[in-house]
């Protein structure tokens, strides 16, 4: 009998334990934001006349629908958000090329062989309109972009890769050399697969530091298009300025927040998405606090991540708007 009432109590502790960790995994975390100073000086000046027209366009490939308590640790809130797999499309007077690269037509047949799990939770999306597709209807060929690159090497980074065959890819070398150790070989190879036989062109952020950001690389040596290091969610997570004289200074953020309350408040994501994509947490989350301190810093720079699908959508409803007011 004492043994029974041992293991019953043993149970109820373990189920209160349990419940415990679970409602403390959707509460906030605390972020060392309070020591902040703001810095003068240290932004840089652009003559906006001298920056060339830079045409930015997101390609959204997909899409699912989450709780924002998901999306966002702490945010108390079921209502929907929307993921977006995405690519961005852009026309530089020395390049036509992509960040990312959304999906590919062909991206559920690289999937079949997945774990039940995986397709279900981190590779659950719907097919929106793949990257080969949104490259036809703008009567773009594979042999017409010159490069990718490719905010860091996850399978939802690479999958429209299939789509751009024989495109060189451009990747941080520092993402790259972390992915041999493991991440090219997880998943029956699926990045390997999915990246094919494209050419692979590493670079290095080992330019000055810009924007408060530890280093930068200036792709067209105009100030044009600025890449700079976002670690954490994988070692090279790599983001890019982009400045023209045609529109405003844009962001992207690859996958260093998924949706931009993720560096407001700042927040995770809920623990259960954000311990399955992150590599180093506390580098992680120190980004997020360097992209906080720049979105207080400059408020008129959207910050976009590859995911956010609501300031993707604003961001180019805002474009077709200023195209029209320029024609």
């Amino acid at each position: 009998m004492k043994l029974k009432n041992l293991a019953i109590g043993g149970g109820i502790t373990l189920g209160a334990v349990g419940l415990g960790l679970a409602v403390k995994s959707f509460l906030p975390q605390r972020f060392a934001t309070a020591s902040w100073v703001k810095e003068r000086g240290r932004w840089p000046r652009f003559n906006i006349a001298a920056l060339p027209e830079i045409e930015v366009s997101f390609l959204r490939c997909g899409s699912i629908t989450i709780p924002e308590l998901i999306a966002v640790r702490g945010a108390f809130s079921l209502a929907p958000r929307v993921i977006s797999h995405s690519a961005v499309l852009i026309r530089h007077p020395q390049a036509l090329f992509l960040y990312d690269t959304g999906l590919s037509s062909e991206i559920h047949t690289y999937l079949v062989d997945q774990p039940l799990f995986f397709r279900k939770t981190l590779a659950n999306f719907q097919l929106e309109q793949s990257l080969g597709s949104h490259l036809t209807e703008r009567r773009i060929g594979r042999s017409d972009l010159d490069f990718a690159v490719l905010s860091h090497l996850h399978w939802d980074h690479v999958s429209g890769i299939p789509d751009i065959s024989g495109v060189p890819l451009h990747i941080n070398r520092v993402e790259y050399e972390a992915a041999k150790l493991g991440l090219f070989d997880e998943r029956h190879g699926l990045v390997r697969r999915l990246m094919g036989d494209n050419p692979v062109e590493l670079f290095d952020c080992a330019g000055p530091t810009y924007e408060g950001f530890r280093s930068s690389l200036d792709l067209f040596g105009d100030g044009s298009v600025v890449l700079v290091p976002l670690p954490g969610h994988t070692a090279g997570n790599t983001g890019m300025f982009i400045n023209r004289s045609n529109g405003p200074r844009v962001f992207l953020l690859g996958d260093a927040a998924w949706v931009s309350e993720n560096y407001m408040r700042p927040a995770t994501l809920h623990p259960f998405i954000w311990s399955r994509v992150t590599s180093d947490d506390a580098t992680a989350r120190q980004t997020l606090i360097d992209l906080h301190y720049y979105a207080l810093q400059h408020p008129e720079v959207p910050l976009i991540g590859m995911h956010d699908a609501a300031l993707q959508e604003q961001y180019m409803r805002s474009e077709k708007f200023t195209q029209a007011m320029t024609r």
